[in-house]
C-alpha cells in the first residue's frame, strides 16, 4: 500500500512539472533578451564597416590603376626600371593586392608572394641589364639567382610579365599620338586593345587573344 502511494504522488509530482514548464510555442512567442538582441545589431554594423572598407579599397585600388595608365602613356620608355619603379609606387598606393590588375596571370592568391619576388628579382639586377633586359641571358640569370635566391624559372616570369607592360606601354603611347582616350578599369583596357590593337606587338595580340 505504501508503495502504490508513493507511485501515485510521484505521477502526480511529474504531471504538475510538465504543467509548470512553457510549451514550445509559448519559448517562439516569447521576446528575444535584449543580450541576444544586440548580437544582430553587432552582425549589422559589422557588415556595413565590411563592406564600406571594401568599397574604400576598391576605389582606393581603381584610382591607382587609373594613375598607373597615366604613367605608362607618359613614359617616354619602358625598361626594366620603369617597371621596377610601377609596381613600387603602385604597391604604395593601393597596397601589394592593387597591382595584381595590372598583370595578366597574377592570381589574388599569389599577388602578394610575387609582388615581393619580382620586387627582390629586379633590386639584383645590375643596372645595365635593367636598362636592356635583352641582355639578360643564362650566365646573368644565375648571378641573379645567386643574390636574390629565385630561380631561373621565376626570373623568366618576371620578363614576362615585364614584356606583357612593355607592350601595353607600346600601345598606350600610340594611343597618346592619335589623341584618342586612355582606359580607366583593366576590363575597359582588355575591350579597348581587342577593338583597336594599333600598336600592341602583333605577337603579344595573339597570346592574349588565346586565353579567351
Amino acid at each position: 500500500m505504501t508503495t502504490r502511494v508513493a507511485m501515485i504522488a510521484r505521477v502526480s509530482a511529474a504531471a504538475a512539472l510538465r504543467r509548470s514548464l512553457p510549451t514550445s510555442g509559448a519559448l517562439l512567442q516569447r521576446p528575444m533578451p535584449v543580450q541576444a538582441r544586440s548580437f544582430g545589431v553587432f552582425s549589422s554594423i559589422r557588415d556595413t564597416v565590411t563592406q564600406k572598407m571594401q568599397d574604400r579599397n576598391d576605389e582606393k585600388q581603381a584610382e591607382a590603376y587609373r594613375q598607373q595608365i597615366q604613367d605608362l602613356a607618359g613614359s617616354s620608355k619602358f625598361d626594366l626600371n620603369t617597371f621596377h619603379e610601377q609596381l613600387k609606387k603602385n604597391a604604395d598606393a593601393s597596397g601589394l593586392n592593387g597591382w595584381k590588375g595590372m598583370i595578366p596571370g597574377v592570381s589574388e592568391m599569389t599577388a602578394v608572394q610575387q609582388m615581393k619576388a619580382f620586387m627582390e628579382i629586379l633590386e639584383a639586377i645590375e643596372p645595365q641589364h635593367r636598362e636592356n633586359p635583352y641582355l639578360i641571358n643564362g650566365k646573368v640569370k644565375r648571378k641573379i639567382t645567386e643574390k636574390c635566391g629565385h630561380s631561373a624559372e621565376e626570373i623568366n616570369n618576371m620578363i614576362r610579365q615585364y614584356e606583357q607592360m612593355s607592350a601595353l606601354h607600346q600601345w598606350l603611347s600610340k594611343r597618346v599620338q592619335r589623341g584618342l582616350s586612355l582606359p580607366e578599369t583593366y576590363q575597359e583596357t582588355q575591350d579597348l586593345i581587342r577593338e583597336d590593337p594599333t600598336g600592341f606587338p602583333a605577337h603579344k595580340f595573339r597570346m592574349k587573344q588565346r586565353r579567351y
